[in-house]
């Protein structure tokens, strides 16, 4: 291994999408250009048949489930068969268009400055701070210390495209395994909120044009196909009349029906 170029593991994260993952991997290869790489492929239980055919993929490390237990799971499970000293984390939607060299910006960017624990290319267009410049790279990289302002609750970490140091990684500690996605990630995002050890970083140049989202269909998303987004989509019109109408029945009938959901995916009657 080149010094320069320490080891990136490079954590492909994949459910029942094995055309979405096979046009990511595809994309990765051809617009990276970073020399010490190590291909996972982590899988949350898709059943035998998608699974021999993951197999079948150029990668390195396959980290296949038997069964589905949810995003937290799966990516811990991919982690847990990464050993590079940086974890470039894809879910199978994003595609990758380069420029090629944007990796090796990113680990001279971490390198040059270990107080950084993540670099997004995606997720919370969060302001970076001109002030605070990070050295190492040939383009502009900048700490981001404050989440976007918007109408709803953002983050600086996020689940799409991002690369982390191990170091940030082990601090943080294992994803939350829940089969609700939306907690899970809320419990990783909130926990690096409220640590102050490590950064989170940007290129500008980079951000949204490095990776790019394919899931056109929002139904398509791992956060969409999970049980408790698809009952909330049936009942919505429901839940509109009766916040409207008769706020308290709206509050009751809520946490009923998000109680019987937890019930049902605790049981693992339905992902």
């Amino acid at each position: 291994m080149k010094i320069d170029h320490p080891l990136v593991s490079v954590l492909f994260i994949t459910y029942k999408r094995i055309d979405l993952l096979e046009s990511a991997l595809r994309a990765f290869r051809k617009n990276t250009d970073y020399p010490n790489l190590e291909i996972v492929i982590a899988d949350d239980g898709s059943g035998a048949e998608i699974q021999r055919r993951i197999r079948m993929l150029p990668a390195d490390v396959f980290a296949l489930s038997p069964k589905n237990s949810g995003l937290g799971a799966n990516n811990n499970n991919g982690l847990r068969h990464c050993t590079g000293k940086y974890i470039l984390m894809i879910q199978d939607d994003w595609r990758c268009q380069g420029p090629p060299d944007y990796l090796a910006n990113a680990v001279a960017v971490f390198e040059a400055n270990p107080q950084v624990g993540i670099i997004n290319f995606a997720g919370g267009n969060h302001p970076p701070d001109l002030t605070q410049p990070l050295p190492g790279s040939s383009g502009p990289c900048y700490v981001t210390p404050t989440p976007v302002v918007s109408n709803k609750e953002e983050f600086l970490y996020s689940d799409q495209p991002h690369l982390q140091s191990r170091d940030a990684l082990e601090f943080v500690g294992d994803y939350y395994e829940d089969r609700n996605i939306g907690r899970a990630e809320t419990d990783y995002s909130q926990r690096w909120e409220r640590q102050n050890r490590f950064l989170t970083a940007v290129f500008p140049n980079y951000y949204m044009r490095v990776f790019s989202n394919e899931g056109e269909d929002p139904a398509m998303s791992f956060r969409h196909q999970a049980l408790g987004h698809r009952v909330d989509r049936a009942l919505l019109p429901i839940a509109n009349l009766l916040r409207k109408n008769c706020r308290p029945l709206f509050k009751l009938g809520r946490t009923s029906v998000r109680s019987t959901v937890a019930l049902i995916e605790k049981m693992r009657a339905v992902r």
